[in-house]
């Protein structure tokens, strides 16, 4: 497995994140605002039917369903990677920053070790996997 597919799942993430937020932001919004009376025509333009609002939310809700899926496909075969490495504290390494998105000095911290020894750790474990493949 190389660096890059580990690094699908933190991708996966992301995209969840922001799918949530998008969702998030379109139910705060309001098309059933009270009617106000007034003498003035109103327009039509640039306002959005509540129909397309429903049909964006349900597009939205979709891809974050296989979003979800796929991370947990991702996340499956990321384990099955990690759990075949002997050293255990290069499994709890990459698990750490791969499928808990941890960022260095947090895995720093719950290993009482430097953020550099743990990337250090990290990073030539994956190079001297490219290296055997070659």
């Amino acid at each position: 497995m190389t660096l890059e597919e580990l690094n699908e799942v933190y991708y996966i993430n992301l995209e969840i994140k922001s799918l949530q937020l998008e969702l998030e932001e379109l139910r705060q919004q309001n098309f059933y605002k009270a009617n106000i009376i007034t003498d003035m025509p109103r327009g039509g333009h640039g306002v959005e039917q509540p129909t397309s609002y429903v049909d964006k939310i349900l597009e939205i809700e979709d891809m974050l369903k296989y979003s979800l899926k796929r991370l947990q496909i991702e996340r499956k075969k990321i384990l099955d990677y990690i759990n075949k490495i002997q050293d255990k504290e290069l499994r709890e390494i990459i698990r750490f920053r791969c499928i808990n998105n941890l960022s260095w000095y947090q895995i720093g911290d719950l290993l009482e070790k430097d953020r550099r020894t743990v990337s250090r750790k990290f990073f030539n474990f994956f190079k001297k996997c490219t290296e055997c493949d070659t």
